[in-house]
């Protein structure tokens, strides 16, 4: 069951439109801003590795998102 981190970088003043787009997919199992290098960290469970795939495709696909960064879990 892939379970990852999504590190998620977006367009200054996006952030909170972004976070609340996220929060309501499937799989996704919390969502915060922080500070640091990435604006938002996300941890999802995606089940099997295809429906992680399409997840994951869909947040790089939404409005205000520039980039992510993804670590599963081992």
């Amino acid at each position: 069951m892939p379970k990852a981190f999504i590190m998620i970088d977006v367009i200054p003043g996006c952030e909170k439109a972004v976070e609340q787009a996220i929060r309501k997919l499937a799989g996704v199992v919390m969502i915060h801003q922080v500070t640091g290098e990435h604006d938002l960290i996300a941890f999802v469970d995606g089940e099997p590795y295809e429906e992680f795939a399409m997840l994951l495709s869909h947040i790089r696909q939404l409005e205000g998102v520039r980039d992510t960064d993804s670590h599963l879990v081992l």
